[in-house]
């Protein structure tokens, strides 16, 4: 069982940096949104699924392996 629990913590630990990140990513978008919405409440929609738009066109990009040239395969 204490193999189990450090296998377990390690990965936890692996993983925090990247979580760590993504929270900060979401605080951002949350923080610019509500700024916008304080100026004009439609913007902060607006603003909100522009930033939310962006990060997932760039998460998609980053995902796609790029084409395989001609003769490869």
């Amino acid at each position: 069982m204490p193999h189990r629990f450090r296998h377990a913590t390690g990965r936890i630990a692996a993983a925090a940096p990247n979580l760590l990140r993504d929270l900060a990513g979401l605080i951002a978008v949350a923080a610019i949104s509500y700024g916008a919405w304080l100026a004009w409440p439609p913007a902060g929609f607006m603003v909100g699924g522009a930033l939310v738009l962006v990060g997932v066109l760039l998460a998609a990009r980053q995902e796609v392996p790029p084409p395989a040239a001609e003769g490869d395969g």
